[in-house]
């Protein structure tokens, strides 16, 4: 029996960062001069970002950034941001599924936690079943370092264990707080991050039978001669992404054929798919999948939405996609495909009962 995905939940920090006001305060903290501050602006207005929600900013003020050294507040400080903050952002999340699905916290059997920008043990997991009251005996599974595509790797892993387990009852958080990596230095990979990357966390309820659609099948490709395009390396001032250029060029030549081979494996054509949930790495990223997949505009227009409105928040982003696209009632079956260092791509299909 499928496993099926009950309910979603959701949550951001509570301070919208509108995203010209975010290219003023980033020009400031990389200590531009007015024609490079210029340039930057340029560059935040083109992100297709319009708000995002932050930890680190209150009132249109940076509230954590400011620091003596070039390169910003040290690893230490940040990850010390990021255990003050994520357990309360993803007990939001969680509790929102909870309600959504109807189920009690003492039913959870299985915890499976997904972050990519922080670390710290006793963690988030051990958090939230203290937060939420969980059975001491909850079986957990920590998912890190994933990337964009970290919350299909865990709902993989929350599928697996329903599908093996009748009784099992799998809570599913994703939360990334990516603003606590801010980067000062104005390299090409670090600036498109601080312009992308908002805060926030996902969460929903998987198990055996109920209502919500089922996780059909799940697929994963590492794409050719794309090792280096793509990275996130822990430094001694937060966590750097790199992205190269060609990435999407790379989806656009490479995402058809894969997606074509994984739907064949299940008896499935593109044009049988009836919604499209797309991660937007950025606007570049969407159209490049978009133009792949020979999808129109209305088709990614829920990715954009999200991103609009919350930037991309790494791993609960797909999420928060799928979650608006069920209840716009979009059709199904859903294909939902995101993208993360490798450069490598992993996909869920979501089906009727």
């Amino acid at each position: 029996m499928n496993a099926v995905l009950h309910a979603i939940g959701t949550a951001t920090p509570r301070f919208d960062l509108e995203q010209d006001r975010a290219a003023v305060i980033a020009a400031g903290l990389m200590r531009l001069n007015e024609k490079r501050g210029r340039s930057l602006a340029a560059l935040y207005a083109q992100t297709g970002v319009r708000t995002r929600q932050t930890v680190i900013a209150e009132q249109g003020r940076s509230t954590y950034f400011a620091a003596e050294e070039a390169d910003g507040p040290g690893t230490g400080d940040r990850m010390l941001r990021y255990r003050q903050v994520a357990p309360g952002l993803a007990e939001e999340a969680c509790r929102d599924a909870l309600v959504r699905s109807a189920v009690e916290g003492a039913r959870i059997t299985h915890l499976v936690t997904v972050s990519c920008t922080g670390f710290h043990a006793p963690g988030v997991d051990i958090e939230l079943v203290r937060r939420l009251g969980l059975a001491p005996s909850v079986q957990r599974t920590m998912v890190g370092y994933m990337g964009c595509h970290g919350a299909i790797n865990g709902l993989r892993v929350a599928a697996a264990l329903a599908q093996t387990d009748p009784d099992a009852v799998v809570l599913l958080c994703c939360v990334e707080i990516c603003s606590v990596h801010f980067q000062y230095r104005p390299v090409d990979g670090a600036v498109t991050a601080n312009a992308l990357f908002g805060d926030g966390a996902a969460a929903c309820v998987v198990s055996q039978g109920g209502d919500g659609p089922r996780l059909r099948a799940f697929g994963s490709h590492l794409f050719d001669d794309s090792l280096g395009e793509m990275g996130w390396r822990i430094s001694d001032h937060g966590f750097v992404m790199s992205l190269s250029a060609r990435v999407p060029g790379l989806l656009e030549r490479h995402v058809g054929g894969w997606v074509d081979g994984w739907l064949g494996a299940h008896g499935l054509t593109r044009a049988e798919i009836g919604s499209w949930a797309v991660h937007p790495g950025g606007p570049r990223i969407v159209d490049s999948v978009r133009r792949a997949l020979g999808l129109s505009d209305p088709q990614v227009s829920d990715a954009l939405a999200v991103l609009e409105a919350h930037g991309n928040m790494s791993s609960p982003t797909i999420l928060f996609i799928i979650r608006r696209m069920l209840e716009r009632g979009e059709a199904l079956p859903m294909a939902a495909l995101a993208f993360g260092p490798g450069l490598a791509g992993e996909a869920v299909l979501l089906d009727s009962a």
